[in-house]
């Protein structure tokens, strides 16, 4: 069983309050009655180990932002979803040298926590609305994958097509 880099289950962590943030649930900002629900803890665990790979990643890069590059980055280094990229005709080695390449880093120098883009936040609750209508209880890395692909005009849905990736393959595996 995979842990979360963040500690245990229930416990607050810093990934799920960098979402809670973006998805203007903090502490400080109380939700709509009914709603409170920490979005980290929608997610598995190796969906929270790819999201924290990809903001490890634009970190490093000095990147202000998370965004759909770094999460697709995150896919070629994790699996199942790397298997599933495998599977629709990518080669995941090849395909993160080529969204290291395209990524969009700033300076170069590592950078404080990085925030969510809008695209980013959409993948996110497409990938929380896949996992739902799959009739699962947690957000995986396959649900992620497959919100990656759903956004036509994304970074990382470019890179995806630039390298022949079947995209209605991977849909059906993810």
């Amino acid at each position: 069983m995979t842990t979360s880099p963040f500690g245990g289950s229930g416990a607050a962590d810093p990934f799920s309050d960098l979402l809670n943030r973006f998805f203007g649930t903090s502490p400080l900002t109380s939700p709509p009655a009914g709603r409170r629900v920490p979005i980290g803890r929608l997610l598995t665990d190796s969906a929270r180990e790819l999201l924290a790979r990809a903001s490890g990643r634009a970190q490093q890069d000095g990147s202000a932002d998370l965004d759909t590059e770094h999460v697709l980055w995150a896919c070629t280094q994790v699996e199942p979803v790397r298997g599933l990229l495998a599977q629709a005709g990518a080669d995941p080695d090849a395909l993160a040298r080529t969204v290291a390449e395209a990524l969009p880093g700033e300076s170069g120098t590592p950078s404080a926590e990085p925030g969510l883009t809008p695209a980013a936040k959409r993948v996110l609750i497409a990938a929380h609305a896949r996992s739902r209508a799959a009739g699962v209880s947690g957000t995986g890395p396959e649900h992620v994958l497959a919100a990656l692909l759903d956004g036509r005009d994304s970074g990382a849905r470019r890179l995806l097509d630039r390298h022949g990736t079947a995209a209605d393959r991977l849909r059906s595996e993810a």
